[in-house]
């Protein structure tokens, strides 16, 4: 299961530059506002006809969210997050249709390796989401496309997508999931980034580290005022929060920066302040 930790806060759509807001199937995405990643624009164009080719009209909206649709993407950093919902959950022949699919896509531009992140869930798993256990597929950062059991923890992706997503395909996404109450979600948002202490292990590239440590200043910050910053926003404001983390923090940032870099995946050095880091945060994030 992956957790991309995209926090409530100001929307900032893209939609509102010209995507596709009525329930079609349309082809090819037109009117990207001018300050989106070429790259991005590119990919997610490739991504949208390739989910129509396997699922066509049982697709019953395709949902942007996270960095890309809040106006924080990184060029050659950020993932690419999607939702599919569908008329049905995924069987076994979807799945594997979907699978070679998105292994055609990966081979087709290497450059999303391990950056594009898909849900898809039935219109009625995605209705009952907060009390319901569904029948999901998911690819997503370090995983291949694999079919798993969503139940409530999985509200950390749909509450954030709830507040801040564009619907490339199909009707508004509020229309799809049921209100989420804050409570519910900071209450998840809790114990995942109380599990980042079993998370870190001795070879855990700087990269990893820098996930867990700006995740953590990111869900900090949300539990405790209400909103979500980015990624940067968030160090920005725990480097002033925690005077002692400060520089562990900005060299986070430095990480996530370069973590592709072949030259750049040794972080034993830095793991055992890493785990002092987390240890500590568990304090705050608990109370």
């Amino acid at each position: 299961m992956y957790i991309g930790l995209y926090l409530p806060g100001a929307r900032r759509h893209l939609g509102s530059c010209g995507y596709v807001r009525e329930h079609s199937y349309s082809r090819g995405m037109t009117g990207y506002p001018s300050t989106l990643d070429p790259a991005a624009a590119a990919e997610l164009d490739a991504v949208r006809e390739a989910i129509l080719s396997v699922v066509g009209p049982s697709l019953v909206g395709l949902y942007l969210f996270g960095s890309l649709a809040r106006g924080e993407f990184d060029a050659g950093i950020s993932d690419i997050d999607l939702i599919a919902v569908l008329m049905n959950s995924p069987n076994e022949e979807l799945a594997e249709r979907l699978g070679r699919m998105h292994e055609n896509l990966i081979r087709a531009n290497t450059d999303w390796d391990d950056r594009i992140e898909i849900i898809y869930i039935s219109r009625e798993g995605l209705a009952n989401c907060r009390t319901d256990t569904t029948t999901i597929g998911v690819i997503s950062p370090g995983e291949p496309f694999h079919v798993v059991q969503a139940g409530r923890d999985w509200v950390l992706n749909w509450y954030p997508a709830r507040e801040d997503s564009d619907p490339l395909i199909g009707p508004p996404i509020h229309t799809l999931i049921p209100p989420i109450p804050m409570s519910e979600y900071t209450d998840e948002l809790r114990g995942y980034l109380a599990g980042f202490r079993n998370r870190i292990d001795d070879d855990a590239t700087p990269g990893r580290q820098a996930y867990a440590i700006l995740s953590i200043c990111r869900g900090l910050h949300t539990i405790r005022h209400g909103r979500r910053l980015s990624k940067r926003e968030a160090a920005v404001w725990a480097q002033g929060e925690l005077p002692r983390w400060a520089n562990l923090i900005r060299r986070a940032v430095e990480w996530r920066d370069h973590q592709r870099d072949a030259d750049k995946q040794d972080g034993r050095a830095s793991v055992g302040e890493t785990r002092a880091f987390v240890a500590e945060m568990t304090k705050f994030i608990s109370t």
